[in-house]
Formats: C-alpha cells, sequence, structure tokens
C-alpha cells in the first residue's frame, strides 16, 4: 500500500493519494509497444489472408487494383487493421504510467500516429509489403490507377507517328506515279533532278503550314509535272486534282482516328479519376476508423490498468 505524497505549493499543502504522481505522463515505450503489438497482429492477419486467398491481385501491373481487390478482401482487410490497432491501443494504454481512461486514449491515439507515419515511411522506402495487402495498394495502387490514362496517351503518340508515315508514304506514292512514265533512256541525272523537284513541289501543296497559298502551290506542281515530268497540261492537272482528293480522304480518315483516341483518353481519365476518388475516401474512412479504434483501445487498456492497481493496492 502506498502512503500518501504532500506537496508544497506557497499558500497550502496539497496531498496527492496516487502513487503514479511523479511518473511521466506520456510514456513513448507504451506507445512503441502499441505500435510493434499493432504491426506484428496485422502481418499476422495478412499471412492469414494470403493463405485463405485474399491476395490474389497485383496492383501494380493491373489497370483496375480496386476492382481486381475485391469488396469482400477490402472488408477483411480493413476489419484487421482496425482490430491490430484496436489491440495495439490497449497494449499502449495497459501500460500507461498514468492509469486514467484519457491518459489511455492519448496513448492509443499516439499509436495510431506512428503506425501512419511507419506505414507511409515504409511504402515510401518500397518495402510496402511489411505492412499487408493494403500498403501493397497504396503503393501501388495510385500509379496503376493512371495506367488508363498513359495507355491512352501512348496510343494517341503512336496514332501521331502513324499518321506521319502514312502521309509520307502517300506523298512518296505521288512522285513515284508522276516519274514512272519517264523513258528508259532519260539520263539519271535528269530522273533524279525531276524527282526532287517534283517532290518539293508536292509537298509544298500539301504542306498544312502553306494552306493560304493552295492555289499558288498546285498552280506550281502542274508547271513543274508539265517542265519536269514530261506530262501534258491536261494529265498534270488530272493527276493533281486525284492527289488532291486522296490526301483529303487520308487527311479525314485521320481526323477521325485523331477524334476516337482523344475520346477514348477522355473516357481514361474519368475512369482513372473515379478509381482514385473511390480510394480516396475508402482510405480516409480507413485511417478514421483507425484512430478511433486505436484510441478505444488506449483507453481499454487503461481501464485494465486501473483494475491492477486497484487489485495491488487492496
Amino acid at each position: 500500500m502506498n502512503s500518501p505524497t504532500t506537496l508544497p505549493t506557497g499558500l497550502a499543502t496539497i496531498t496527492v493519494d496516487s502513487p503514479h504522481y511523479h511518473r511521466s505522463r506520456l510514456s513513448w515505450a507504451a506507445v512503441l509497444g502499441g505500435l510493434v503489438a499493432a504491426m506484428a497482429l496485422q502481418v499476422l492477419f495478412m499471412m492469414l489472408g494470403a493463405g485463405l486467398g485474399f491476395a490474389i491481385y497485383n496492383p501494380v501491373t493491373n489497370d483496375n487494383p480496386v476492382a481486381d481487390l475485391g469488396t469482400g478482401a477490402i472488408v477483411v482487410q480493413g476489419l484487421s487493421a482496425v482490430f491490430s490497432l484496436w489491440f495495439g491501443g490497449w497494449v499502449a494504454g495497459r501500460f500507461t504510467p498514468v492509469a486514467s481512461r484519457s491518459s489511455g486514449r492519448l496513448h492509443g491515439f499516439l499509436v495510431w500516429c506512428a503506425a501512419t507515419v511507419a506505414g507511409v515511411i515504409v511504402v515510401s522506402g518500397s518495402a510496402g509489403w511489411a505492412l499487408g495487402d493494403l500498403s501493397k495498394l497504396v503503393g501501388g495502387g495510385l500509379s496503376a490507377a493512371g495506367k488508363p490514362v498513359a495507355a491512352a496517351v501512348s496510343g494517341a503518340t503512336d496514332l501521331a507517328k502513324d499518321a506521319a508515315k502514312n502521309n509520307s508514304d502517300l506523298l512518296g506514292s505521288f512522285v513515284s506515279e508522276a516519274t514512272a512514265g519517264r523513258p528508259a533512256d532519260t539520263d539519271r541525272a535528269a530522273s533524279v533532278r525531276a524527282k526532287r523537284e517534283i517532290g518539293l513541289a508536292v509537298t509544298r501543296l500539301f504542306n498544312p503550314l502553306q494552306q493560304d497559298k493552295m492555289a499558288d502551290n498546285k498552280a506550281a506542281l502542274i508547271k513543274t509535272l508539265t517542265d519536269a515530268g514530261g506530262l501534258s497540261q491536261a494529265d498534270a492537272e488530272r493527276l493533281v486534282n486525284q492527289w488532291t482528293d486522296s490526301y483529303n480522304r487520308l487527311r479525314s480518315d485521320l481526323e477521325a482516328a485523331k477524334q476516337d483516341a482523344a475520346a477514348k483518353a477522355r473516357e481514361a481519365a474519368d475512369k482513372a479519376a473515379h478509381v482514385l476518388a473511390i480510394f480516396s475516401l475508402g482510405a480516409f474512412v480507413a485511417f478514421v476508423l483507425g484512430a478511433i479504434s486505436a484510441t478505444c483501445g488506449g483507453g481499454h487498456g487503461a481501464k485494465a490498468a486501473l483494475k491492477r492497481d486497484v487489485i495491488l493496492e487492496a
């Protein structure tokens, strides 16, 4: 049985019956013990969940990690995390220096704070496996949610490359068609020069940056076909008109493909935003429940400590 402690205050004397008055009101050892207990129990539940088949998804490679995780697995992992934090808070509250419910709740809340900070550090250090499936979701789910957008952007880039190649092939075919009818005994240098001049005129006509000079470039191409290509005026005009129709059809097809790619990119962005919104809200609720659970566990642990002190003092 502990004797009361008398403390002078200058004007009066206060007698304190609590045997814990001289102890620190905050014990980091108790918080650390609760943190270790919570993390160890969470790892245990993670191993149990993996054994029962809850870890069947791969958030790093799958396009929709939240859907692949499954509602059942999220609930099980969430409940295991809440219970682990409650037990960690209980351990911290049980060994709190001041055996009071408020002190126990505070120590339990600090266990949750320490677990949150430790979880962020571990996940950012590429060791998310230590915290179980939920940490895998945090570490890989956010980046995986952006994969549909990345795929859409990659598809748009490939489309631009294909468009450039198709455009170059089409213009090359125009030049080949214009020079295919030249006599076989034509001087080689003259043939190369004719091909170069016709290619330059064709490029100028179908250059998107020179649309305001379309009429002048068209007349220049017809003149080049007659001078360097040896075509008649009528044949040159006919070829240019055919080329213009073919080029316009190609541009129409490419524009339709571009609009389709843009629509897919918007759809992928909306999907990623929806997944991230669900994940963020779910994580917020899980964190709040974890804080409440750890705080309540600390209060129950302090209550157990009070019962211990009553038994010891009786």
